[in-house]
């Protein structure tokens, strides 16, 4: 039974990188007792793929893994999803029942440190294809930390609103993108849907507050093209305004969140899938 996880990622975790993040999650797994679904050969694994890895030092509220599960499927099969089946030699009928959802998520959550916490486990159909290929567009918001906006001169949320107005009134934001193989200069203006001081209601209280006492404020939010097709990184946007503002860019200046992924539809991964 294939179902997409919604998790937070916050707080020290964000300094652990992908894949030992990815191994803490495989424990996670183990330890809640939640029957997992594992590859045959000589070296198994859990079948699991996350959407979009975040980098070090980010975190984030809406973050998906898609994972397989060792239980029997309560709705009616395809014919991809009983092929599926059949390559993984697993018969559906075979499988211990599944656990109401809510009982699944209490399982997992019971395993997880601080900064992670499961949201949702939502089942989905095999023809959906994995999250990673679905994400098409995340919601940002970038803290900016105390002491480099009194560096910058930004004294206020009016000054940093009109240069981000500014900023957002160019037809074109050409940067200079660097690769292994390549470089070339890239017009990012397209791919950044919404830019702007962050709303109140863009961001739990809770998660402000703890963020602004590390010494960060003047929240920004940001809806970037995201995914495998074309992807923007807030700190590239930052980095651009900064360029387009004359002010110094640091990188170690901003404290990024991620609140959630979206699909081609709109919709966030998270209904995708269905309840169980």
């Amino acid at each position: 039974m294939k179902v997409r996880i919604k998790f937070t990622k916050v707080g020290a975790l964000r300094y652990v990188g992908h894949l030992d993040f990815m191994r803490t999650f495989q424990k996670i797994i183990k330890r809640s007792g939640v029957q997992a679904v594992f590859t045959r050969g000589f070296s198994p694994h859990m079948i699991m793929s996350f959407a979009a890895p975040l980098g070090v030092g980010l975190e984030s509220l809406g973050e998906y893994v898609d994972f397989e599960m060792a239980y029997r499927d309560p709705f009616e099969l395809t014919k991809i999803e009983l092929q599926r089946m059949s390559q993984l030699d697993i018969e559906n009928e075979e499988l211990p029942p599944v656990p109401p959802e809510a009982h699944i998520i209490d399982m997992l959550n019971s395993e997880c440190p601080d900064g992670v916490r499961i949201l949702s486990v939502r089942r989905i159909e095999e023809a959906k294809g994995k999250a990673m290929a679905l994400v098409s567009v995340s919601d940002n918001v970038v803290f900016f930390e105390n002491d480099w906006l009194h560096a910058a001169g930004i004294s206020s949320e009016d000054i940093l609103s009109d240069f981000i107005q500014s900023f957002m009134g160019q037809t074109t934001v050409m940067i200079h993108k660097t690769t292994k193989k390549t470089e070339s200069d890239v017009d990012i203006r397209p791919l950044i849907f919404e830019f702007g001081l962050c709303r109140k209601a863009d961001l739990p209280d809770d998660v402000r507050s703890h963020i602004e006492r590390a010494g960060y404020s003047m929240p920004v939010f940001m809806k970037l093209k995201t995914g495998s097709s074309a992807n923007l990184k807030p700190e590239t946007v930052i980095s651009a305004l900064c360029t387009f503002a004359g002010i110094e860019y640091d990188p170690l200046a901003l404290r990024i969140l991620r609140l959630d992924l979206y699909g081609e539809d709109g919709k966030p991964l998270s209904e995708t899938g269905r309840s169980f």
